[in-house]
């Protein structure tokens, strides 16, 4: 009889199976860890000692000092407060150390950090992992806590750009933003000569990220940024503000913006605008009652002001000039040939060209004038007959030659260019008015350059506001030398536009802004702003004077945007621009050179009454005002409208004493 296996045999059998099934998997699994860790230590080594010394490494950055900026006499227009905070890793430092060790670290950093001992102490025997030893230190106090050598001591920089002045010259000078970084103006222009490199400070840390006292550090020490030395005057700047802020009070203007350049330089002496803003705070208007104003606005028009408010007019927008473009015709036609000192034009209040009538601003006939006389009584007929004769092709060669076609390449950002008719379409009613500076816009930086010109003897100079750039200690890195852009027009012309601009001072309607002891030269300009259906009843308000006229040194551009009332340059623009002149040269030590004549009215008290017949009241009342003379309108008007000077009494000429009324009589 067969025997039967028994169920042990069979249990005996499978526990063999299982056995080796385990054992299979057990060694595929230490198969594959040895394999992984050979992986590890033999071809990812490098990459992780790299990850493991990340770990147990603080890379801290160290914030350069931003450069500071100056104005051309070494004053502090923007500079950089940085802050140093001293931190401890108090348990490696003081806690775990012996008793000598902890009397030693009292003692050597309340000597340097000037703290009481055991106030010290106290700081140090915290239960906190860090604490902060004192405030804000100077570097110097930093460098000899650095120098005693513990691991266990952090430092943190923090740095804050300050503007000494506030709101002066804020939309030249720009802002920064939250990081540190230019973010408009000379700030943005020149960040990265400003920013400097940052440093670094390298530390073995432990698991929790504290400092190792026995770890190793490396400190690469930051790079401070270059400094700006600008072409600009503050002592010319206050006196521009303080100007254009009065004339703020009295045109209720919805801007003034200015420029003041070195005409034989191309050196920009001042650039403002109001209202302006204080960069220290730049994310609200500086005048309060704007700012509650400010605070009711939507986050998209408040984002909308704060861009308007942040930019420079002055290279960024343009307008159209009106009168004080006829200078820029004048010249063109005079040194193209045609027109000469004995070419006369009529005058009968207007001139039709190609069935259009163009008017002049005068309501009274100038009659027949010489270029200079046309100049200086700004009638726009005779310019527009000077633009014709100079033909398109003549003008836009001028028009190319001072910069109009371009941009002047000023050291700043967001400049615009101008808006020109097409050559080759415009019309012949488009170049007339052109002639007398409409239907043009310009920027503010094209045209006083273009002036600046007619100064330096027919040479147009490159505009800059950066004079040269010196490292942190002082030394200079880069200057930038004086540029001759192109010569525009010969000396004879320079001569000639001088002696124009001079004849609208002391015979035209710019009497207003002599100065005795000084020859003064220059020309206002009003026009309409354009708006999408054509023209708006707003003006543009304007006045150009330049000084003295003999060897100019200095040339004012003032634009008043809507002023309300009188709305003429003469009237507007016209009296700051002659109270910075008249200061402004006083300041460069400019001598004066008075006539006999003006020794005799000053010494006498005596004043000369101006011209006023044929002029707008509100031109005609601003020029006897600024003569400290007093006004009477005869007959009495019945509104505020202005009219046209008939006659006056004293006659134009007479000298009468300051404070005595002269009689304004209209029809």
């Amino acid at each position: 009889m067969k025997k039967r296996k028994t169920n042990k045999n069979r249990i005996d059998s499978l526990n063999r199976h299982r056995i080796i099934a385990i054992f299979s998997i057990v060694l595929v699994v230490f198969t594959v860890l040895v394999f992984r860790v050979a992986y590890i230590q033999v071809v990812k080594v490098n990459e992780l000692n790299a990850e493991a010394a990340k770990v147990q490494t603080e890379d801290t950055d160290i914030e350069p000092k931003r450069g500071s900026i100056y104005d051309r006499n070494g004053k502090e227009l923007a500079i950089s407060a940085t802050s140093y905070k001293i931190y401890a890793y108090n348990q490696s430092l003081y806690a775990n150390q012996e008793k000598e060790q902890k009397e030693k670290v009292v003692e050597e950093l309340a000597e340097i950090l000037d703290i009481k001992n055991k106030e010290l102490t106290e700081v140090l025997g915290s239960d906190k992992s860090m604490v902060q030893l004192g405030e804000e230190y100077d570097y110097e106090v930093v460098k000899k806590v650095m120098d005693l050598g513990y691991a266990s001591i952090v430092v943190r920089t923090s740095t804050t750009r300050v503007y000494p002045n506030g709101a002066f010259m804020s939309q030249l000078l720009g802002g920064m933003t939250a990081d540190n970084t230019g973010r408009y103006g000379l700030e943005y222009q020149y960040n990265d000569e400003l920013t400097g490199v940052f440093g670094r400070w390298v530390k073995n840390t432990d698991r929790d990220g504290n400092t190792l006292a026995e770890g190793q550090q490396l400190y690469y020490e930051a790079s401070d940024g270059n400094n700006l030395i600008l072409t600009t005057d503050e002592v010319i700047g206050h006196y521009v503000e303080e100007a254009l802020d009065e004339a703020m009070e009295k045109t209720d203007a919805n801007k003034i913006t200015c420029v003041v350049m070195d005409p034989k330089t191309g050196d920009v002496l001042a650039m403002s605008t109001v209202p302006d803003y204080d960069p220290n705070t730049p994310s609200r208007p500086a005048d309060e009652e704007e700012y509650e104003e400010f605070k009711k606005l939507s986050y998209q028009e408040q984002s909308d002001y704060l861009n308007s408010m942040w930019r420079n007019p002055i290279v960024s927008d343009v307008y159209e000039p009106g009168s004080t473009f006829k200078l820029v015709c004048a010249s063109s036609a005079i040194e193209e040939g045609t027109t000469t000192s004995e070419s006369t034009y009529a005058c009968n209040t207007k001139i039709n060209v190609a069935d259009t009538t163009l008017n002049c601003w005068s309501s009274v006939s100038h009659g027949i004038q010489t270029i200079k006389e046309a100049v200086g009584n700004s009638c726009n007929p005779a310019l527009a007959q000077v633009a014709l004769d100079l033909g398109r092709e003549g003008y836009f060669k001028y028009l190319g030659l001072y910069g109009f076609t371009g941009i002047t390449g000023i050291d700043l950002p967001g400049e615009s260019s101008a808006i020109l008719q097409d050559k080759d379409t415009m019309s012949v009613v488009d170049l007339a008015t052109m002639g007398y500076g409409q239907g043009i816009a310009v920027t503010p930086i094209q045209l006083i350059s273009a002036i600046c010109a007619m100064g330096n003897d027919g040479k147009l100079m490159q505009a800059k506001v950066v004079k040269s750039i010196t490292n942190s200690e002082g030394e200079t890195v880069k200057e930038y030398e004086d540029k001759v852009v192109r010569k525009v027009i010969s000396e004879e012309t320079a001569d000639e536009m001088r002696e124009i601009m001079e004849y609208y001072i002391t015979d035209g309607g710019g009497k207003f802004a002599q100065i005795p002891g000084y020859r003064v030269g220059g020309k206002s300009g009003t026009a309409y702003i354009a708006n999408e259906s054509g023209y708006s009843t707003d003006t543009n308000s304007s006045f150009i004077c330049m000084a003295p006229m003999n060897d100019p040194q200095i040339v004012v551009l003032v634009i008043v945007d809507t002023p309300k009332g009188s709305y003429y340059g003469a009237a507007t623009a016209g009296p700051p621009a002659k109270e910075i002149l008249e200061k402004s040269l006083v300041y460069l030590n400019i001598e004066p050179s008075y006539t006999e004549s003006e020794i005799a009215t000053i010494e006498s008290g005596y004043v000369v009454v101006p011209k006023l017949v044929g002029y707008k009241s509100g031109v005609a009342i601003n020029m006897v005002e600024v003569q400290g003379l007093e006004w009477n309108i005869s007959p009495t008007p019945e509104n505020d409208e202005e009219f046209v000077v008939v006659d006056q009494y004293p006659k134009a000429g007479e000298k009468i004493k300051q404070g005595e009324t002269v009689q304004i009589y209209w029809e």
